[in-house]
């Protein structure tokens, strides 16, 4: 270990030693760091049940990823440093640190922002070493997983859960009732375990015999917290109904399946060439900065979905091995019968969405996985909390109960103790935005990864809601303005399709990231650090999720990089048009130098969550930039524009999930493919111009209500949209 890569860990462990009290409360506001009225507590076990062990190791085991662990300390320290900073009134909230009366505060901050002044310079220095793969197994996360149980769904067949402790420093198992039968849950497992139910916690010592009680309807948490020794639990669970039960097995993940554990913690070395030989617009593609980003990947052939039943059909593919035929789509029959006898052998599925509804789209999407799941293929699903409504939740948590090989998350962001209000405002608005469909075969070719900006969503396939009347579990949409979870609208949108099996295992191990984030915090670990290297290769493209809250708004630092690059011409189709400031001046930037920006949008989002609110927004550019740029209103009849692309120079395109409002860069976690070729470009320019050729030029005269220019003069209204 070299001597700064000890002092760096010795800095860290000073720390956390005075944050260790709380490191085993889950929760995200469990304790009130150093402000003087909080008691902290610790579960019986945890993984750092000690306290003050990971002052001794460190934050991380050494596993000669110094570079890599810099890096990634850097952002820990900087999310620490930040909850300090809540929780004190301190920092960017007015106090001095120093005026805190407390010595465990005074020994953690300055070594807090000793660790985190690599943030201060917006790009990462390459390192010295080899490109390639790296596997980061250092503990530093609080894994918590959700256990759906339901004595009605498959009571008698065995069943295995698997939980992954890889990284973590504790791990918790959230039980959750998903069925209309009280749950008995009984067994013994090969480590100490700790239980707590209503409040109350309990050791179970290795193999000796436990049982617990899940209540229908129970709004009690009951979790298990394993210990770092236990690897495997047998259980059986049961019901008055169904008293002979049937086996669940708990398996540590990483122990289990190291496939999976060594996608789940690859970090890649990114060669970096010269930035001295590069145009300014290669040099800000291939440097490296504190987003999440892939290295540089071979672009390859990738299919381009530019229409509704192609986006569709291509996650039907991805699962089924064939699409559906248009006469099926035309009687959108969601029980439609499907023909598996050429579908792929899966080890893994990733579908992360900010929707996944109970409707045509939903239902056909289910019945798809449920197939894998049948045949043990791991599931991992991502959406969004607060947008799932009771049908979509009962759906997916049938899904899982019947299949503990389907695990989902369902994300929902919880704001420090002490954060101000309009953090704990945003509680209720922020959202997983990632998306992306990731499907990886055991035979060769037959990989997909899907990503753009389409939801599981009906919206997405049909131009008006489908009569689903006689499917009383499904949604039946109404149409409707404002605030609603029961909106529809018919969405043009835009996704792309890739099937190199290097890309795809790459894009899954990216998004593992996320999936294997700090449940108290989101914070993701970083995916790649640069490393100096010779000449640039062409035709690339690199993948990049954001968490903007976590990562310093870094994703809005790359935008504003792109847009102060371009030398010629900026062409954008996108509906949402609030820009950051930050994005709003490198605008103004470009277009004073020259460069030609158009537009295709959609001014008016009637139809969208907060249509209005929307429209108000969007007005508010036209009025600034209208006699700028190039402005024009998609127009397809009743359809709204959803697409987002970005294209620089006739040599850059980004294609993603990212709105061009603040919403993108301060609360929504995003993705996107980034392509470096002039000759994708050329295949992208025919869909820009189909988009053109639906839209119509947008007067520069708009009409914006007093009340509206009220409204989002505030700050943080205008960043909730």
């Amino acid at each position: 270990m070299s001597v700064r890569s000890a002092v760096t860990r010795a800095l860290l462990g000073l720390a956390l030693a005075t944050l260790a009290s709380c490191a085993g409360m889950p929760g995200h506001s469990a304790c009130a760091f150093f402000s003087g009225d909080a008691a902290c507590g610790r579960l019986p076990i945890s993984a750092d049940s000690g306290g003050t062990e990971i002052a001794a190791a460190g934050y991380f085991a050494s596993d000669g990823n110094s570079a890599y662990e810099r890096e990634f300390q850097a952002l820990l320290a900087q999310s620490r440093l930040d909850a300090l900073d809540r929780a004190n009134g301190t920092g960017r909230f007015g106090r001095d640190w120093r005026d805190v009366q407390n010595s465990g505060f005074h020994a953690a901050y300055p070594a807090l922002q000793q660790l985190v002044k690599p943030l201060d310079k917006t790009e990462v220095a390459p390192v010295q070493g080899q490109p390639g793969e790296g596997h980061f197994t250092g503990r530093w996360r609080m894994s918590r997983q959700t256990l759906y149980l339901d004595a009605a769904a498959r009571p008698s067949a065995p069943k295995t859960f698997s939980f992954s402790g890889l990284q973590a420093r504790s791990v918790q198992i959230v039980l959750r009732q998903a069925g209309q039968q009280p749950v008995d849950i009984g067994g013994s497992c090969d480590g100490p375990l700790a239980i707590r139910a209503s409040g109350r916690s309990t050791t179970v010592a290795r193999a000796s015999p436990f049982h617990l009680s899940l209540p229908v309807a129970d709004t009690s948490s009951v979790s298990l917290f394993p210990d770092e020794t236990l690897s495997r639990c047998d259980l059986r669970i049961s019901s008055s109904q169904a008293p002979a039960g049937a086996p669940l097995t708990l398996l540590r993940e990483e122990a289990a399946d190291p496939w999976i554990a060594g996608l789940d913690s690859r970090y890649d070395r990114c060669p970096v060439p010269d930035p001295a030989g590069l145009e300014e617009l290669d040099r800000v593609f291939y440097a490296s900065r504190w987003l999440s980003q892939t290295c540089a990947l071979p672009l390859g052939s990738p299919t381009l979905l530019r229409k509704s039943r192609e986006g569709f059909n291509a996650k039907v593919e991805a699962l089924l091995g064939k699409t559906l035929p248009d006469s099926a789509l035309d009687k959108a029959d969601p029980e439609l019968p499907l023909d598996f006898s050429n579908a792929p052998k899966l080890r893994l599925i990733y579908l992360s969405s900010l929707e996944f509804k109970a409707d045509f789209s939903g239902r056909v999407m289910e019945r798809l996985i449920r197939h894998h799941a049948a045949l043990g293929t791991k599931v991992r699903i991502l959406v969004t909390d607060v947008l799932e409504r009771e049908k979509d939740d009962a759906m997916l948590h049938r899904l899982a109960s019947e299949f503990p090989n389907v695990e989902l998350q369902e994300y929902r962001w919880q704001a420090d103790q002490g954060a101000p209000f309009d953090e704990q405002i945003s509680q209720l608005h922020k959202t997983h935005h990632v998306k992306m469909l990731a499907t990886l075969a055991e035979e060769p070719g037959r990989s997909r990864v899907i990503i753009g900006g389409r939801n599981i969503h009906d919206g997405f396939l049909f131009h008006r809601p489908v009569d689903l009347t006689r499917y009383p579990d499904l949604q039946q949409y109404g149409k409707t303005d404002g605030f609603s979870l029961n909106y529809y609208s018919n969405w043009s949108d835009f996704d792309i399709e890739i099937a190199d099996q290097t890309t795809v295992e790459t894009l899954a191990a990216h998004l593992s990231t996320i999936w294997l984030r700090d449940a108290n915090t989101n914070l993701s670990r970083p995916f790649s650090i640069p490393v100096r290297s010779g000449g640039s290769p062409r035709c690339v493209a690199r993948h990049f999720i954001s968490v903007p809250y976590e990562d310093g708004h870094a994703l809005e630092a790359y935008f504003v990089e792109l847009i102060d690059t371009a030398e010629h011409r900026i062409e954008i189709v996108n509906p949402y048009l609030n820009l950051t400031p930050d994005i709003a001046s490198a605008f103004d930037r470009a277009l004073a130098r020259g460069v030609k920006i158009d537009v295709v949008g959609r001014i008016d989002l009637k139809g969208d969550i907060g249509g209005r609110f929307l429209t108000a927004l969007n007005k508010l550019f036209v009025e600034r930039y209208g006699d700028r740029i190039n402005i024009r209103e998609f127009k397809a009849p009743d359809v709204v524009l959803h697409s987002k692309i970005m294209m620089i120079d006739e040599r850059l395109v980004a294609i993603s999930s990212v709105n061009l409002n603040n919403r993108s860069f301060f609360h929504d976690s995003e993705n996107g493919f980034v392509v470096l070729d002039s000759a994708f470009y050329r295949r992208m320019k025919p869909v820009y111009d189909d988009y053109l050729a639906h839209s119509r030029p947008v007067s520069a005269n708009v009409t914006i209500g007093w009340a509206y220019r009220l409204l989002f003069s505030d700050k943080s209204v205008r960043e909730a949209f």
